[in-house]
């Protein structure tokens, strides 16, 4: 099988392509781009004219901006089989509002806003899965603000974890970070030395056992309750 006809499987898989017929799906492809990127290489920068939005197949990209003092504030890792940036395809702004990096080797596909906006007019599936992905962003952001505002460093971290845990079979108990500590640090709004610490916390607790980026949580009773 070949690495086309494998993305298009993948692409499948999500739910702002699945509803795509044959053609409708050629058609989005024929006006795409697969780009292999490096770590560090840019994508786009904040204020950049946003004309496409984008589908890693393997891989991380970071979505970040920039504070007055020049402080990096990431927003988002974004992993395999996810989208990012399709919501400017409906913001007032032409222009994006952070900025994407890659963390590392990573494969992705750059579509055309233009191309997927003209098949939302001719399918009403597609319109609603757009609007389904960008609700679940948007509970994303809230969860966030209020982890950030309302959480002191350690809530966040198991809340984190305990994201990522919802994410996997019930009977699997280990989470892989998917980017470096330091990045997940950051997602978080917390410095690298702060995260160490209380992961060394939680495993000195006999909650987790840390071996590289695998955590394995040893129980998650204590995890959700832990002060």
């Amino acid at each position: 099988m070949g690495p086309h006809r494998v993305h298009h499987q993948i692409l499948r898989s999500h739910h702002l392509f699945e509803p795509l017929s044959d053609d409708q799906l050629k058609e989005l492809l024929a006006a795409s781009q697969l780009l292999n990127l490096e770590k560090g290489d840019t994508l786009f920068n904040q204020g950049d004219k946003a004309t496409a939005f984008y589908f890693v197949i393997s891989g991380c990209v970071k979505i970040f901006r920039l504070t007055p003092d020049g402080q990096e504030k990431i927003f988002e890792i974004i992993g395999d089989r996810q989208t990012f940036a399709e919501a400017m395809m409906l913001m007032d702004t032409p222009n994006y509002v952070a900025s994407a990096q890659a963390v590392g080797p990573t494969q992705l596909y750059r579509f055309s806003n233009a191309a997927y906006m003209r098949l939302l007019q001719v399918n009403q599936q597609l319109t609603f899965a757009l609007l389904g992905k960008l609700c679940v962003r948007l509970h994303q952001r809230l969860n966030e603000i209020e982890t950030l505002s309302l959480k002191n460093a350690t809530h966040r971290v198991i809340r984190y974890f305990l994201s990522q845990m919802a994410q996997l079979p019930e009977d699997e108990d280990r989470i892989e970070l998917p980017v470096a500590k330091q990045l997940v640090a950051g997602h978080l709004g917390i410095q690298p030395e702060t995260f160490s610490r209380i992961i060394r916390r939680l495993s000195d607790e006999g909650i987790i056992d840390l071996d590289g980026r695998q955590i394995r949580i040893l129980d998650r009773q204590r995890l959700e309750q832990f002060e």
